[in-house]
């Protein structure tokens, strides 16, 4: 908007020959000027032109200046509004910049002043702009961002619930296979001392079944829940846990033996838990896709050497990541997987948590080793 000729303005004031020779001036300086008579037409044609920068003059008959000035500020917060006042009238200029006029100048109206005028608009109109753009940037980079984690912890959860349909399975057979052999032994009579001993074992073991099937199906529900970021002081062992016990039977229906091992006394991190399971789950599925025949997978933590952070680590003896595409591996939609297996938005996913949460994340690969360190700051 550097160009003259695309800026509008409208005069408003009550003195025809004021219209006139303003009008020549700003004409000649390229502007595009349309012109007003009172208040109530030059809000009309801001209705209709939607100009950048509004001049109107103070002392008019019906609505004066100030009036002018609230109007359009209220309708039109963004376009800028020079008030245009009779030398010695400090106090109703003082009062419109309070009512965010962007200057003010004195009659009789000098050119050089006017203009000088027009441009510290001009660049008040422009740099505003530039902040609503930036502003409006970041809020559609953030929703963008949250759009592509929801994406992706949904398609984690499809592979998950996979897995803990076949996990609460087995349970909840048990559980019903118990019941069904308590009913028939009720119906039957014969509850004596001995019995009411089994019926005691059966009824533990139910109970801990279904606290176990209840874990879970609780832990899946809350992976699975779109919800704001929540930072607080969180414990690696509680992080490990919650991982474990999500991905624990997928690993053995896939032949992956586990291996996990937590430094005594990690510190507690400032982090929020629901997205760093989503990275560790999704590092998890990227070793289990990794490893078609089986192999071993390993989860540790560690603190650094200067207490200053803790590193997590995810290896595995999958196939390993070829050189050429170490560079891509983070980049959204990168993937080398066959169709069907993701559309590689997982690593893409891990990088933008562990970024958010002010770490880092490297990786280094060869076939039968690949290691992926989440550097988090405590």
């Amino acid at each position: 908007m550097d160009d003259d000729k695309t800026w509008k303005i409208v005069l408003i004031d009550d003195e025809a020959d004021i219209r006139e020779v303003v009008s020549i001036v700003l004409e000649d300086a390229g502007f595009q000027i349309s012109t007003a008579p009172d208040g109530e037409s030059g809000l009309a044609l801001c209705d209709r032109l939607r100009p950048q920068i509004v001049m109107t003059d103070v002392r008019m008959p019906g609505m004066d200046g100030i009036q002018v000035l609230q109007a359009v500020k209220e309708r039109y917060p963004d376009m800028e509004v020079i008030v245009v006042t009779a030398f010695g009238e400090m106090e109703l200029a003082v009062k419109a910049l309070q009512l965010d006029a962007s200057d003010f100048i004195a009659k009789p109206i000098q050119e050089d002043v006017l203009l000088v005028s027009l441009n510290r608009a001009k660049r008040r109109y422009t740099e505003k702009k530039d902040l609503r753009d930036y502003a409006r940037f970041l809020e559609r980079q953030m929703a963008d961002q949250a759009g592509i984690l929801h994406q992706d912890k949904m398609m984690s959860l499809g592979r998950l619930s996979a897995s803990v349909v076949h996990e609460i399975n087995n349970p909840l057979f048990g559980v019903l296979n118990y019941v069904r052999l308590m009913i028939r032994i009720l119906a039957r009579g014969d509850m004596t001392a001995e019995t009411t001993r089994k019926f005691q074992q059966y009824l533990d073991l139910v109970e801990k079944e279904t606290e176990r099937c209840s874990t879970i199906v609780s832990n899946l529900l809350t992976f699975s829940r779109k919800s704001e970021p929540a930072f607080g002081l969180l414990k690696m062992e509680e992080l490990f846990q919650r991982c474990v016990l999500l991905s624990q039977h997928k690993l053995e229906l896939s032949n992956i033996h586990l291996y996990t091992r937590l430094s005594p006394d990690l510190p507690a991190i400032k982090a929020d838990l629901n997205q760093l399971q989503q990275c560790l789950i999704n590092l998890i599925f990227n070793a289990v896709d990794a490893m078609p025949e089986g192999g071993n997978l390993t989860l540790a933590c560690d603190p650094d050497p200067e207490g200053k952070k803790v590193v997590i680590t995810v290896q595995d003896t999958g196939t390993g990541i070829q050189e050429q595409d170490l560079p891509h591996i983070f980049e959204p939609f990168f993937t080398t997987k066959k169709e069907g297996y993701g559309v590689g938005l997982g690593l893409s996913t891990v990088y933008g948590i562990i970024e958010h949460h002010k770490g880092t994340v490297t990786v280094t690969s060869q076939p039968g080793h690949t290691v992926f360190m989440l550097n988090l700051p405590v």
